[in-house]
Order: C-alpha cells, then structure tokens, then sequence
C-alpha cells in the first residue's frame, strides 16, 4: 500500500496528519509520500518528515491539487493507493479496515472513508456535524451507499491498476466526484465503508463554512463537461423519499441544532 496526501500548505498541521497516519495498526510497514505544490516547507516540517520516513517532493511550479494527485498516482509502485489530505486525522485502525474491504471485495476498485468532523465544541460545529450526517444519512439510503455523496475526497482508496487509468482534467474543481464517476466510467466499483473513519476539523466561521461549500454548487454542470457518456442528471438525482426519510431523521435525532 501506497498512502499520499497532496499539499499547498505543509504546515504543522500536515505534520499531525502524517503523524495520525503512522501511527496506524493492524497493517504491514506501507510507503508514505508527500508531494508539496510549489510552496517551499518550512525547515523544522521536513525535517519532521525526515525523522518520521516519509518520502516528500517539493514541486518548484505551483500545479494544483489534481496536478498532485496525478504526480501520486505515477509515483505509485504498490497495488493499493490511498489518497488523503493535510488536514485529516485516522483512527488507527482506518487503513486496516480499508486493505480488508479490497480483499473482501475482490471486485472493488475504490474505496470511501467515512469523513466525520471532530467532535463539536462551539455552537457552529454542531450545526456544520449535524449537516455532514445528514450527507451521510442520505448517501448510505440512496443506491445501498454507491453515490458520489460518500466519495469523500479527504480519504479515497483505489487499487493502482484503476487509478493509472483514470484521466483526470487539471482543471477539474470538483475532484471528489469526478474521481467517483471516472472510476465508474472505467466499470470499476465503489465500495463506501462506514466504519473506516478519518477526521476533519470543521470551520470555525460562517463565511469559511459557505466558502469551502460554494465550489460544490454547480458540481453537475461542471463535471458534465468532461464526463461524456454518463447520465450526471439521474446521478444527480437523490429520490424525494430518502431525501425527507433523512431529514425527518436528523431532526428527531438532534432538534435544535438542525
């Protein structure tokens, strides 16, 4: 297994990921690679990154994070490639339990984490959890979990034979998706696993929740531009029923905050 995270940043917060992600269990020695993005790390970063045997690339020309992603999957030597980012945190058994979902499903090609925020503290982390398990209520209803709602792009796994397959536009904003229905495109499957877990911290501001969200909202009618031959409408399309099946759900569940 291959592990990568594509990076702008590389501050300490990268460090934490890399660290969360060592300290992994249940999984033979995996090579770890970092590809920087034009953005020079700081000394006491690569050092740590030195210290902990983690492979790092420093690109001098700023190309984006699909740039990176498709730099990842090149580099890629082994036969399961896991592709997260900077500001993630695994549980330690994560990366386990997502070698074992490829081998219990020898027909899956890529494979879901299931991203949660960490846990609330302040008033608008509880609302933004509440949102992000409302996602999560309608995606595991809708199709028995195979839609592009649970392909989250803070932690995607592929077996490298698909991923070296995938054409994947630079531009592409929207890469979370894009990535699924490529996959898709190539008759692969897509195997969402609720109990592999990584997590995000959630905004600490309106306008960083809205800003973070914003790019999503002509997500079909970007992605129709470069997925020819897949029905992105009815992809698109979640039914009425689980969309009111999980709404009334998360407001028994947590009225005040939904």
């Amino acid at each position: 297994m291959t592990v990568g995270i594509p990076t702008y940043y590389g501050g300490q917060g990268l460090a934490e990921a890399a660290k969360s992600i060592l300290a992994s269990k249940g999984i033979e020695k995996f090579r770890f690679i970092v590809t920087v993005d034009g953005n020079p790390l700081k000394d006491d970063i690569r050092q740590q990154f030195i210290d902990l045997g983690v492979e790092v690339i420093e690109n001098e020309e700023r190309g984006g994070q699909v740039a990176r992603i498709k730099q990842l999957i090149a580099l890629c030597d082994t036969d399961i490639l896991v592709l997260t980012q900077d500001d993630i945190r695994f549980q330690s058994d994560t990366l386990a339990k997502i070698l074992r979902g490829f081998e219990n499903h020898p027909e899956t090609t890529m494979i879901g984490a299931r991203m949660l925020p960490v846990p609330a503290k302040t008033f608008l982390e509880k609302v933004v959890e509440r949102g992000a398990q409302l996602t999560h209520r309608i995606g595991d209803l809708w199709q028995q979990g195979d839609n592009y709602l649970l392909a989250s792009g803070r932690c995607l796994a592929f077996r490298s034979f698909m991923a070296k397959k995938l054409v994947i536009p630079e531009e592409v904003i929207n890469s979370d998706a894009y990535l699924y229905f490529e996959n898709k495109k190539n008759d692969g499957a897509f195997l969402a696993l609720r109990d592999a877990i990584v997590f995000n911290k959630s905004p600490q501001k309106i306008q960083e929740h809205i800003k973070q969200n914003k790019k999503f909202e002509y997500s079909q009618a970007e992605l129709e531009k470069y997925l020819d031959g897949i029905n992105l409408k009815s992809e698109y399309m979640i039914p009425r029923l689980i969309v009111i099946r999980a709404l009334l759900s998360e407001f028994i569940a947590h009225p005040f905050f939904f």
